[in-house]
């Protein structure tokens, strides 16, 4: 249970890697970071915004935090396969992202170096890749490609951001959840009707009933419609953040 998805860390938040994809082989290490194909941090306030705005410093990492209160960051990311960059930029500014394994595979980064904030270091890493970071929270961001509309603009879709909302809003309605201050990686699937079925722990949470309220939970996420592919799974990571103290659930669901 060593090897698993990417992380994407938000504000009080959980990090939840969705992938829906094959997994590949990545290390699960103990850090709110992209880890390997495909991940997502999922915060409890996912609230869009401009990839040109500035993070919440308060929310990251505390090795990033001085650079970014500065406005900007010293990057050094060579020109190498888009995964590995994205790791190495994840690891550097404690952002994580969603996106799939089919989507970054076979493609090449742009060298960063230089400083930059980290949105801008973003924005240029991606630039030729065909693939846009929509932000979900202040360091979390769903990676997709852009498709162009018929007045030429490019836009992404958002269906991770859905689900990754529909889990969120799904563990808020449950107190023994809504702190989301434990680790659980999971495997679910999600039917065309946009309801999470076959949810598999992957590892514990540590305790018994909270892993079985947390099967419960996904039984209750109904986000209106289902994947373009429902063959394929969906794994999420999730990692202590203290967010009961965070104020993103509701204070209703924290009897």
């Amino acid at each position: 249970m060593r090897r698993l998805l990417e992380v994407l860390k938000q504000p009080l938040v959980w990090i939840a890697h969705l992938i829906h994809e094959n997994i590949t082989h990545i290390p699960m290490a103990r850090r709110i970071v992209s880890i390997a194909m495909y991940t997502l941090v999922v915060g409890m306030s996912l609230l869009m915004r401009d990839l040109a705005a500035q993070p919440d410093v308060r929310h990251l990492p505390a090795r990033a935090q001085s650079a970014l209160v500065a406005g900007s960051m010293l990057f050094d990311i060579p020109a190498q396969p888009l995964q590995a960059a994205l790791d190495a930029y994840n690891e550097q500014t404690g952002y994580s992202g969603l996106y799939s394994a089919s989507a970054v595979q076979g493609l090449f980064s742009t060298q960063v170096s230089g400083s930059y904030t980290a949105d801008a270091a973003l924005r240029v890493l991606l630039e030729g890749s065909g693939l846009a970071a929509t932000f979900t929270a202040a360091d979390a961001f769903v990676l997709e490609a852009q498709i162009k509309t018929t007045q030429g603009k490019q836009e992404s879709h958002t269906y991770p951001a859905l689900l990754q909302s529909g889990v969120r809003d799904a563990f808020c309605r449950e107190p023994l959840l809504a702190a989301l201050d434990f680790r659980i990686a999971l495997r679910f699937y999600v039917d065309v009707k946009g309801r999470v079925t076959q949810a598999l722990l992957l590892d514990s949470s540590g305790n018994k009933a909270r892993d079985s309220a947390i099967l419960q939970a996904l039984k209750k996420v109904d986000i209106g419609r289902g994947p373009s592919d429902l063959s394929l799974p969906f794994f999420m990571l999730i990692l202590p953040q203290q967010l009961a103290a965070s104020g993103d659930c509701p204070a209703v669901t924290r009897h």
